[in-house]
């Protein structure tokens, strides 16, 4: 009886230290994920302003938009940034 009991106990402190690993790793993913959203969005910004200095700002800024709900209907996934690459490159180039 006392050895099931050793058993549960470790198998409780196991559980527990495994729970909060997990739940360390997916606390990092999350922190993670937001840095490279920023990161994104300081890339957009400069792009939007590089954009600007040709006076074509919104235009970017709207095939932009209309790309990635374009590939939402597609089926495809298209990050925010590269939709921003395809319309500079295609406004700007």
């Amino acid at each position: 009886m006392e050895e099931k009991r050793e058993q549960l106990r470790l198998t409780k402190k196991r559980l527990k230290i495994q729970k909060f690993h997990t739940g360390r790793n997916i606390i990092d993913s999350f922190q993670k994920i937001n840095q490279k959203n920023e990161e994104d969005e300081e890339q957009i910004e400069l792009i939007l302003e590089e954009a600007s200095a040709y006076g074509l700002r919104q235009e970017v800024k709207e095939w932009a938009e209309k790309e990635m709900i374009k590939a939402s209907f597609e089926g495809r996934w298209l990050s925010k940034l590269d939709a921003y690459v395809t319309a500079y490159n295609e406004w700007i180039n």
